[in-house]
């Protein structure tokens, strides 16, 4: 792993520079690239929705499993998610993408709808195509069957007020401040391809008494304090850089890599469908298990340490997180769940080290780009931040990271396949 900020930056630049850029609309002109160019507005779109990591990611799985559906129906290159048959003759695989995502987008976002609708017109005239193309009825099919699906999946229903039986006990999670907590229905959300939302639930958290639990307490007290903390100021940057949400930092990582290795449409639509579509059914999996143990945060556990029954666990009624900590239980951590499912799946089709560099960005932290040789590197390194930033402990983020692993390996061997 580059453990060298400097040489990250340079190394990024240079590769930042080198690469396609494809994802904006005044280059598609010239490489008519409508996948790498909807894979932006789609991420743009929820940025402007303000939705946070759960539905964004949902969001994006919609896109895209609506993308790889009309590519694929065309292409025959891999199943579809959803049976179908086959294409019109003439039918445009571009056209089909430029349909899918405009039709899911303006569906899921129908106050951008102008915009995106301009967007469609652009992005059709840069590729060369009109209206009439039979690659359009194919894109709105795909994307109308994708909406239909995921109308009635409960993420709608997924918010409620919600106290954790037992509440104010040791060990039992409490919201901190006014928030509403988050999304404690999401764990019943309707799978894209797990069996349940309870099928890779993990063993329960270590117990207060336990070793393990007093190592990670220190760890999370010394490392992710707000002040007189033990992080050097790398790892405060490291901590920063992954407060982004999963989908913006991994869709960076997944584009430098689809233009590097310069994939055809089919393959890079298939790479982005199942990235999301893990992604989804990982952050289901990881709220099932949050909201079934109800474990508490560090905020919770360090201010009360007095009160859990282990003497080697001092308590800091004063202690604050780098970062205002997320309104919802701590067991296991949501990033490392998601952050693995999607590094999982990419590393599943192009190896762990799939021979180029791996570029991440963060809008968190958009100075301080990460490089990696190797997809597990930007694992373990969100592991580590989220100690870093006060959010979790350590057997938490172990605990997602496996997870994802689980959720990632039993979506790409269940779906989408070719």
């Amino acid at each position: 792993m580059f453990r060298d900020t400097r040489s990250i930056l340079s190394a990024a630049l240079l590769f930042l520079c080198a690469a396609p850029t494809s994802a904006s609309a005044s280059d598609a002109s010239e490489t008519c690239s409508p996948l790498m160019e909807w894979n932006q507005f789609a991420l743009d779109a929820t940025v402007a929705a303000t939705q946070g990591a759960l539905p964004q990611i949902r969001s994006m799985a919609i896109v895209h499993a609506s993308i790889h559906d009309a590519v694929n129906r065309i292409t025959g290159d891999y199943e579809t998610y959803v049976p179908a048959g086959a294409a019109p003759t003439g039918a445009s695989p571009e056209a089909a993408v430029i349909a899918a995502a405009n039709y899911a987008l303006t569906h899921l976002f129908n106050s951008q709808m102008t915009s995106l609708n301009d967007k469609r017109a652009k992005s059709l005239a840069d590729c060369g195509l009109d209206e009439t193309n039979p690659g359009i009825s194919v894109g709105e099919a795909a994307a109308t069957a994708i909406l239909a699906l995921r109308s009635t999946d409960g993420a709608a229903q997924a918010n409620y007020p919600y106290t954790a039986p037992g509440a104010g006990s040791p060990g039992v999670w409490v919201a901190v401040g006014m928030a509403p907590p988050v999304a404690p229905g999401w764990g019943k959300v309707t799978p894209w391809r797990l069996e349940s939302g309870s099928q890779f639930r993990p063993y329960a958290p270590p117990a207060l008494d336990s070793g393990r639990y007093t190592r990670d307490y220190e760890e999370v007290k010394a490392l992710g304090a707000l002040t007189v903390s033990a992080r050097t100021w790398e790892q405060t940057q490291i901590a920063i850089f992954w407060d982004g949400s999963p989908s913006a930092i991994w869709n960076s990582v997944a584009r430098g890599v689809i233009a590097a290795r310069g994939l055809e449409l089919s393959s890079a639509a298939r790479t982005l469908a199942l990235m999301y579509i893990a992604a989804a059914d990982a952050s289901i999996a990881c709220f099932d298990a949050k909201y079934f143990y109800n474990f508490w945060r560090p905020i919770t556990a360090i201010q009360n340490g007095d009160t859990d029954g282990n003497d080697n666990t001092v308590a800091d009624p004063s202690w604050q997180p780098l970062i205002t900590t997320h309104q919802h239980p701590e067991y296991p951590s949501g990033h490392s769940t998601n952050s693995s499912a999607m590094a999982t799946v990419l590393t599943l089709l192009f190896g762990d080290d799939p021979g180029v560099p791996i570029v991440a960005t963060s809008p968190r932290n958009p100075t301080f780009p990460r490089l990696w040789t190797t997809f597990s590197d930007g694992i373990a390194e969100v592991i580590d931040a989220r100690v870093y930033i006060g959010f979790h402990f350590r057997t938490s983020d172990e605990t997602g990271a496996r997870m994802g692993r689980q959720v990632a390996r039993f979506v790409v061997n269940h779906t989408l396949r070719d």
